[in-house]
């Protein structure tokens, strides 16, 4: 997609059409009606909703039902989309970029580069049937794979590994998910809520490793995928393999243009980088310090920088986010302080039900509700505690609402 449009004298140049880049050009248009706002994207695609990707492992992937906002609305909005546009180098001496050979000149320029699929150098890691799981080619190609599948594997026991090995047990394929940590979700959850979380997710016949160091892959003469060999000399037969062990900040092209990077691009709470006139949004950013990494932050972002880009003055509040999970049948949802401080003395509250997979562990410090750890039926009701968090709530008003009794 290619329109030419031109307006003012102001330029706002975006790199990356993700959540991040897709939020700075609307909230760009919205603050500068007669902005001329540039945004390139590396895919051949308009921006989609790349959270919902998993729904289509399985099924026929229909891209349409993915995509934000259709053509006419980037023609009506004038947000010039420029597909297929890699970014090969920033002169922030001159204030503009390359693409393809072509330069452009920027007033402003929004970094929403994303993230990139961590690939470990696995030995085999280049076979057929071995997928990282990020864009929609990705999600074509794991359909091939599975197709006449009998055995997977997912490596990684995250939100997408989880979701993957979910969808992929829903179509009557053995799944197997490998986490190197002696315990699923460790930074979300305790022992006693991993436990239970781990449970659910076996008593849907998917086979749980934790503790375990994938080694590489092993394929047949034609080159296909056909096991998994782990450290302690176990291997897993399998016909695919997705790899979900994390993301790493797409900052390469930024390296050695004088904007600050910590391994993230380093932001303060207007977007602002240490270049003037240059922002960072989504993945690629850090706040103050602090990284998120989920969908609707990278929007917020996004949002600010987009609107100061375009010459307003908004300021990205940071808020404790709940981290919530939901798949497997289930939900899981933390917020806040879940009694991991060494120094602290808390008081506990926790409620296991084995038979229904349901956990609750509320937290009180000072007599103050600080944070809260819910797995299956009890994190239905997380949003009404939400208000709650940092008051005298007592453990009984907070069960009630939990456990509606």
């Amino acid at each position: 997609m290619n329109n030419n449009f031109s307006g003012s004298s102001r330029q706002i140049l975006i790199i990356g059409g993700g959540a991040a880049g897709l939020s700075a050009a609307k909230a760009a248009r919205d603050q500068d009606p007669e902005a001329n706002i540039i945004m390139f994207g590396e895919e051949n695609l308009l921006p989609y909703y790349r959270l919902r990707l998993c729904e289509y492992i399985g099924k026929n992937a229909d891209y349409d039902e993915l995509k934000v906002n259709k053509e006419d609305w980037f023609e009506k909005n004038r947000i010039q989309v420029e597909t297929s546009s890699k970014v090969t180098a920033i002169d922030v001496e001159g204030k503009k970029i390359t693409v393809e050979g072509k330069e452009y000149s920027y007033d402003s320029l929004v970094l929403a580069t994303g993230s990139t699929p961590i690939m470990p150098s696995f030995k085999g890691k280049e076979l057929s049937g071995v997928h990282t799981l990020w864009t929609w080619e990705d999600l074509v190609g794991i359909n091939k794979s599975l197709k006449g599948a009998k055995k997977a594997v997912v490596i990684g026991g995250g939100l997408l590994g989880l979701e993957a090995a979910h969808k992929i047990s829903e179509m009557g394929i053995g799944v197997s998910l490998i986490e190197g940590m002696p315990r699923l979700l460790p930074k979300q959850l305790d022992e006693e809520g991993s436990e239970i979380f781990k449970d659910k997710v076996e008593s849907l016949g998917i086979r749980v490793l934790c503790g375990k160091c994938v080694t590489g892959f092993e394929g047949d003469q034609n080159g296909q995928v056909m096991r998994v060999h782990m450290d302690d000399h176990t291997s897993l037969e399998t016909d695919a393999v997705i790899v979900a062990v994390g993301v790493a900040p797409n900052t390469e092209i930024f390296q050695g243009t004088g904007i600050s990077i910590d391994r993230f691009v380093n932001v303060n709470e207007k977007m602002e980088t240490s270049i003037e006139d240059i922002y960072a949004a989504g993945d690629v950013a850090s706040v103050n310090g602090r990284w998120f990494g989920l969908w609707a932050v990278a929007g917020k972002q996004g949002q600010v920088a987009g609107t100061n880009a375009a010459g307003g003055n908004a300021a990205y509040k940071i808020t404790d986010t709940p981290y919530i999970l939901a798949t497997m049948g289930t939900r899981v949802v933390c917020l806040g302080d879940t009694g991991t401080l060494p120094e602290a003395t808390y008081e506990i509250d926790q409620k296991i039900d084995n038979e229904h997979f349901s956990y609750s562990k509320l937290v009180f410090r000072n007599g103050a509700f600080v944070g809260y750890i819910l797995v299956g039926e009890p994190a239905k009701a997380f949003n009404k505690l939400q208000s709650m968090i940092n008051t005298n709530a007592s453990v009984e008003s907070i069960n009630k609402i939990l456990y509606n009794n």
